[in-house]
């Protein structure tokens, strides 16, 4: 068995998460930020514990949400996001 990482954005799931810069990603110790004036995006990651042979390009994205459903741990992102590649603070 392998462990596998999957991201899910919206509507899509990616093995990365390639929409976002390490610069927009909230950090836990941002808490004191309002951040309800802030436009966030929240990508949740999933770890997967899958067969060796698991090939990801074969499975349907309603497969894909059944695997993320069986993941043995979540994480959540948090990012700002950006207008013209500046932070929104």
């Amino acid at each position: 068995m392998n462990t596998i990482r999957l991201y899910k954005f919206k509507d899509s799931i990616g093995r990365k998460i390639q929409l976002f810069s390490k610069e927009s990603n909230l950090d836990p110790l941002d808490n004191h930020i309002d951040t309800n004036f802030l436009d966030i995006e929240i990508v949740t990651e999933y770890i997967i514990t899958v067969p060796v042979d698991f090939t990801y390009e074969e499975l349907s994205y309603k497969e894909l949400l059944g695997l993320c459903g069986s993941a043995k741990q979540t994480i959540e992102h948090y990012f700002i996001k950006n207008i013209n590649d500046y932070d929104m603070v």
